[in-house]
């Protein structure tokens, strides 16, 4: 686990890559390339999810309650991320992903111990705010990269 970080570095690398993130999905609503079986819409979604349980997982692990706890298996819930928002406007998603952006940043900066644990999945892995954080940014490049293949194959 990282001990020693600094979070507005960290912050910053988020903030970069979620804004990349939107604004290709913005730039590419339209487009059927897929990776894998998603569309850039259906990946937004994803981060939708994802974004919301760490931050949650950052609001609740800073008030003393814990981690968010996720019992499905990963793929269960990507997959019910992108079912939830079926037929919800890119518009909306990406207001929706900016409003929760701010959740995050704004609850990444109050955690009193960012290497807190935020998420814990049912198969007993965990992750801090930092890895989540670390996650965020490498995960969003990875989509990002993956999604500027396919458009380009």
């Amino acid at each position: 686990m990282t001990t020693d970080v600094n979070i507005e570095s960290l912050i910053s690398d988020v903030e970069e890559v979620v804004a990349r993130g939107i604004a290709y999905v913005q730039d590419n609503a339209e487009s059927e390339v897929k990776i894998d079986i998603w569309t850039p819409r259906e990946v937004l979604c994803h981060w939708i999810y994802w974004h919301a349980v760490t931050a949650e997982g950052m609001e609740t692990a800073a008030a003393g309650e814990g981690p968010h706890r996720i019992f499905a298996e990963v793929d269960d819930m990507n997959s019910r991320s992108v079912g939830r928002k079926s037929g919800v406007s890119v518009a909306w998603l990406v207001e929706e992903m900016e409003e929760l952006q701010e959740r995050l940043i704004a609850a990444a900066r109050a955690m009193p111990d960012p290497n807190a644990v935020v998420v814990a999945r049912g198969d007993g892995s965990e992750a801090s705010g930092v890895q989540r954080l670390e996650t965020i940014v490498s995960h969003w490049n990875e989509h990002l990269e993956e999604m500027a293949a396919a458009a380009s194959a």
